[in-house]
């Protein structure tokens, strides 16, 4: 994928689409639907160069449908090394990283915020899997992986947010 493609992905998987004004304020809501809108699952970009774009580690800011940049250089071979060598991982030139802070959906699902988080992200996952069919950009879930890892990547504090699925585009 070049940027622009890598950005239409993002934001109809996890970006702002529309805009309601409500009780005197704007009221953002998400391509994919997220229990008690509380946006709980974050998307990460590990890439090489791309048109567009050079290599790096982003993060995708949904209220700016924007990347901002974490670490700059190619970094997929840690993600490659931490699915074992996973032939779609290895052949990616960007690949997805689906976090979840807990926290934000904890202070009102406690407990049961483990099972939004796959809820939710599934619902993002979805909608990246049917951008990617519809761009004809191939793309896969991986689910296993060195949580260490990926999470000193992306330098997650463990305690507030975890990664849960790695999913590579292109090849």
């Amino acid at each position: 994928p070049d940027s622009n493609m890598l950005m239409r992905v993002l934001h109809y998987s996890a970006g702002i689409t529309k805009t309601l004004r409500f009780a005197g304020s704007d009221m953002p809501f998400r391509a994919a639907a997220c229990t008690g809108a509380l946006y709980h699952i974050e998307v990460y970009v590990v890439c090489g160069d791309l048109a567009g774009l050079s290599a790096g580690v982003y993060h995708y800011d949904p209220r700016g449908s924007a990347l901002r940049s974490l670490r700059e250089g190619d970094y997929r071979q840690v993600l490659i090394d931490a699915t074992g060598q996973e032939p779609a991982v290895a052949n990616a030139p960007a690949i997805l990283v689906y976090t979840d802070v807990s926290w934000r959906n904890a202070v009102k699902y406690q407990a049961r915020e483990y099972r939004h988080a796959f809820w939710d992200s599934g619902t993002i996952i979805a909608n990246t899997l049917a951008i990617t069919e519809a761009s004809s950009l191939p793309a896969s879930v991986v689910t296993g992986f060195v949580d260490e890892s990926v999470s000193e990547l992306l330098d997650l504090d463990a305690q507030r947010e975890v990664a849960l699925t790695v999913v590579p585009l292109g090849y």
